[in-house]
């Protein structure tokens, strides 16, 4: 009886997690699914999609600019931009294997970088569009490579 006493005076056990050697096979996995490969992509789609964008829309956007429409010029380049981080996510979600969205949230990061460089070399450096625009171009790219990683997931489904 005084085992079953002090049982009940006992505070209850607590259960220690335990890992499995499946839990670290899937951790090792993740790991080596990060492939640079796929980042030099995504820079390169970003970069060059930029770089395109802008050399196709210059004489609009310098129209728009001398006919003091400087806000619709701005809109129309972060719309091209954004637009351009999306395909850069999206494509590298879609085309790299496994389930992972960091490829595409590196290239933007780096491409940001790339793009910032260009500009300071051609004098074009909005400082301000560069604050408030880079989280919103990472979170583009990124939500590209989740929306490509979905796609891939649909494809290998049916």
């Amino acid at each position: 009886m005084e085992t079953q006493e002090t049982q009940k005076t006992q505070a209850p056990r607590k259960r220690t997690p335990t890992i499995r050697l499946e839990t670290l096979t899937n951790l090792i996995v993740i790991r080596e699914r990060f492939d640079w490969w796929w980042v030099l992509v995504g820079i390169a789609v970003i970069v060059a999609g930029n770089v395109l964008a802008y050399l196709a829309l210059r004489d609009v956007i310098e129209a728009s600019i001398r006919q003091g429409q400087a806000l619709t010029a701005a809109l129309l380049t972060a719309g091209v931009a954004l637009l351009m981080y999306f395909i850069g996510g999206l494509f590298v979600g879609r085309l790299s294997r496994g389930h992972t969205v960091k490829e595409p949230a590196v290239a933007a990061l780096v491409a940001l970088v790339i793009l910032f460089l260009l500009q300071l070399s051609q004098e074009m450096v909005n400082i301000v569009g560069l604050i408030v625009g880079a989280p919103f171009c990472f979170g583009v790219a990124y939500l590209g490579g989740v929306l490509g990683e979905k796609w891939q997931d649909w494809v290998l489904r049916h």
